[in-house]
């Protein structure tokens, strides 16, 4: 029996990894708060957001002005 390597592994984080629009920050979900627009991900454009550019933006997407929903 092998054991899972890469992306199939159990520690591995890059399925529930997000990157904020803004700072590029590597996002963990779960671990971090993680906002999001309801409107552009309708869209089809994912874009999230760190707390620390929640706070800057005021909650308001830049891109289209929406109020910004908390991911979890």
């Amino acid at each position: 029996m092998s054991t899972p390597k890469g992306i199939n592994s159990g520690g591995h984080l890059g399925w529930a990894t997000k990157r904020c629009a803004i700072c590029n920050r590597k996002l963990v979900v779960g671990r971090d708060q993680i906002y999001y627009c309801p409107k552009c991900c309708r869209k089809g454009d994912n874009v999230y957001f760190c707390s620390g550019d929640y706070r800057s933006l005021h909650g308001r997407c830049p891109y289209c002005g929406e109020e910004l929903q908390p991911l979890l």
